[in-house]
């Protein structure tokens, strides 16, 4: 059984809620991704910093956001490592988000997006046009 440790990305990008909004959007844009993990002091995960999130700025009055913390999208879904891949491909196809925070308990350990899917998905293929 492939699980989400066999495919999660562990080079992580993350960001603390007390950072300023500005410094979350220079490192979207610096590393070209589109969310970011929020994490705490001990890397326990308490949300999600998106582009979509972002957006939401246009709508509001200058300076009134300033912290990732007040723009971040809480309650985010996650797997532990352990879980089966295809349960973290079955939660990416039924909702419009693009990637899934992977945990060892509570605390942040790697990433897996659609894109991260792609090589297993193509091996997967693959094999089966050669068997």
């Amino acid at each position: 059984m492939v699980t989400a440790r066999d495919v999660m990305r562990t080079d992580l990008v993350t960001v603390r809620p007390e950072v300023p909004v500005r410094d979350a959007i220079a490192l979207l844009m610096q590393h070209r991704i589109s969310g970011l993990p929020v994490v705490d002091a001990t890397q326990r995960l308490v949300g999600v910093v998106t582009e979509k999130d972002v957006l939401r700025l246009l709508y509001e009055e200058p300076g009134q956001v300033t912290s990732v913390e007040q723009l971040m999208t809480r309650g985010v879904r996650a797997f532990q490592q352990d879980a089966p891949l295809e349960q973290v491909c079955d939660c990416l196809m039924a909702n419009h988000f693009r990637r899934v925070p992977i945990l060892d308990g509570d605390r942040l350990v790697g990433l897996i997006s659609r894109a991260d899917l792609m090589p297993t998905i193509y091996e997967v293929i693959t094999a089966g046009l050669t068997e």
